[in-house]
């Protein structure tokens, strides 16, 4: 069994960035994976101890200055680490639906049977991408995922929380799992750099996967039209009841 699990490199959010002219300053703020993302990692490698035949990949999306970082998903277990370099980094251009197109072109060239996305970011809450790539794969999907319970054959039991409720799936494989685990996930794995010697990130460049930015969507700014708007006082519980009903 292949598992993909998707990693976002974000600013530490509990380190307050530098204010220069009152525009925010990330120069010199951390940059480290999505605690989000790392929970994932935590959950998926737990779960290879009931299946150890399981492969877990990482895979990233971003500036060439953050691959360093990824070694960290290599010394939790994972068995292998995918940096796709985006030259000319930019947040803004490139958005999470854009990232779900590059994430589908690289998952239609492997044969992956689960992918695992964060149900929200640390940084922006714009955690879209698992809902966006399971339309474009055409996978099966399941929200708010909290615990990998089993799989056998082509099938794999998950439990979701939503609400207070927790329900247990089982789902057909290929399937996106948007997940939203427990913080004690976080805990359950040791580092162990021994695990990353002979482990190495592979990279691959954004322009090499011959994509466009977001080419099937246009953007409209809608104006107001500046109109009078005439007030009308009511001064009394009549004369409501009578503008409202007469």
């Amino acid at each position: 069994m292949k598992i993909i699990v998707t990693v976002k490199i974000i600013y530490d959010p509990e380190i307050k960035p530098e204010v220069d002219n009152g525009i925010l300053n990330y120069k010199t703020a951390k940059r480290m994976i999505d605690p989000i993302d790392e929970k994932n990692i935590s959950a998926v490698i737990k779960f290879k101890e009931i299946d150890p035949s399981v492969v877990i990949t990482v895979i990233c999306l971003s500036k060439e200055s953050d691959s360093d970082l990824l070694r960290y998903a290599l010394d939790m277990g994972v068995d292998e680490v995918v940096f796709v370099k985006i030259n000319n980094y930019d947040e803004s251009i490139v958005d999470g639906l854009t990232k779900a197109k590059m994430l589908k072109r690289l998952l239609v060239t492997e044969k992956y049977d689960l992918v695992l996305t964060g149900k929200s970011s640390s940084d922006n809450n714009s955690g879209f991408v698992g809902s966006a790539l399971a339309t474009f794969l055409g996978w099966r999907q399941l929200y708010c995922v909290c615990e990998l319970v089993d799989k056998k054959a082509d099938q794999l039991t998950a439990r979701c929380k939503l609400r207070n409720r927790i329900m247990t799936f089982v789902v057909k494989l290929p399937c996106v799992l948007v997940c939203e685990f427990d913080k004690s996930e976080r805990s359950v794995i040791t580092l162990n750099p021994t695990k990353a010697v002979n482990k190495q990130i592979s990279v691959k460049e954004v322009n090499k996967l011959d994509l466009t930015r977001c080419s099937c969507i246009s953007v409209v700014n809608h104006v107001v039209p500046k109109k009078i708007r005439k007030v009308k006082v009511i001064d009394n519980v009549d004369t409501l009841m009578t503008t409202l009903f007469s």
